[in-house]
């Protein structure tokens, strides 16, 4: 009886990793070239770009193809070559809490493994969660951004 119940809940986990693993996500791949385009703003003007932050402080830039739109209210649009984004960029945060501390670039991939954007920030452990045919989220791990009081920043 107990092999029968310890086969079952293997059953049931396997399924719920199964399918819990089937989303359209795509991922991100580091390239130090992309984190040199953030640091000289030359960055591919072609692109879309977007930044999270709060107040003076930014926590993550990222740039989307133009087919692409980002599903988020959180994160607000930037142009590229102008002196908000050299400024927006240069308030990226160094964060204390990971390794390397230091704000990284990346390429974003699609589902397929194709370049479809970049990402500049600190935080190394982006979901990029593709929703529709040219909708993607970018989910950022900042559950530990909170403020004094105990109330979250975002």
């Amino acid at each position: 009886m107990k092999i029968r119940f310890y086969y079952l809940c293997f059953i049931l986990l396997a399924l719920v990793m199964m399918f819990g693993c089937t989303g359209n996500y795509g991922r991100i791949q580091w390239d130090a070239d992309v984190t040199e385009a953030f640091e000289t703003n030359q960055v591919n003007p072609d692109y879309q770009y977007y930044f999270y932050g709060v107040g003076m402080q930014t926590y993550a830039v990222v740039g989307l193809d133009p087919k692409l739109e980002m599903d988020s209210i959180m994160w607000r649009q930037l142009q590229p070559d102008t002196e908000e984004f050299e400024v927006t960029t240069s308030r990226i945060w160094d964060n204390d809490f990971h390794v390397p501390y230091i704000p990284r670039g990346a390429h974003i991939l699609d589902t397929s493994g194709d370049t479809v954007g970049v990402y500049y920030s600190s935080l190394i452990f982006p979901t990029v969660k593709f929703q529709s045919e040219n909708q993607v989220m970018v989910i950022l791990d900042t559950a530990f951004l909170w403020a004094p009081g105990g109330e979250p920043l975002h």
